[in-house]
């Protein structure tokens, strides 16, 4: 199911009925969410990153305000986290000076040319092109598709502690060997065998998210 189908089933759902459509779309997007956020706001902030954007994206999602002329999904759920990084950054900036800042003047000062347009809309931190966004999103998904084969597929433990130790942590294919008590060949076979896995993985979650 493509971005686009999960956002116009979400879309046309009365209250309290949407709970297997948000299933559909969290397990979709919700490890390349938090892995983007890690890459813009640091691992220490991924989670509360992920939280505010979710909890934003379902009034979006819910009053119509995103739609295919604002270009594609992944890249306007990229911008809202960028955005949301700002915005965070912004917000402890001024707590450490002694003063507030307000949502209203983050999205637009509360003028009539902001009313009514989401922070995707309105704000793009410093620094950042839609190039960049969408090739940190891409790196996002791509180890998204990592996480989700190490994690949600049928792997040995022995495969999945094998591969992190010597494709994720880079230990020495030696080192990695002695450790489990495996032929150097059986090592670089089962990273092969995951790798292949993940590129399939991948391939897909590139395909559905860009759409």
């Amino acid at each position: 199911m493509t971005s686009l189908t999960m956002i116009a089933k979400i879309k046309s759902l009365g209250p309290g009925a949407d709970s297997a459509e948000w299933i559909r779309f969290w397990n979709s997007y919700s490890l390349a969410i938090r892995q983007f956020a890690a890459l813009k706001g640091g691992e220490e902030n991924a989670d509360d990153i992920v939280m505010t954007v979710l909890g934003k994206l379902v009034e979006v999602l819910r009053n119509g305000q995103y739609s295919p002329e604002k270009g594609r999904f992944h890249s306007y759920l990229a911008t809202m986290i960028v955005n949301e990084v700002h915005m965070a950054h912004r917000r402890e900036q001024a707590r450490a000076a002694g003063r507030k800042v307000s949502l209203d003047a983050e999205v637009g000062g509360g003028s009539d040319e902001g009313a009514g347009r989401t922070v995707a809309d309105t704000l793009v931190a410093p620094g950042e092109t839609e190039a960049s966004i969408d090739e940190d999103w891409r790196q996002a998904v791509l180890k998204s598709a990592v996480e989700h084969v190490l994690t949600k597929t049928a792997l040995s433990d022995r495969d999945r502690k094998v591969y992190r130790r010597y494709a994720i942590e880079g230990v020495d294919i030696a080192k990695v060997a002695a450790e489990f008590g495996l032929s150097r060949n059986s090592v670089s076979q089962i990273k092969t065998r995951i790798d292949k896995r993940i590129v399939a993985v991948g391939k897909e979650l590139v395909r559905a998210s860009e759409m």
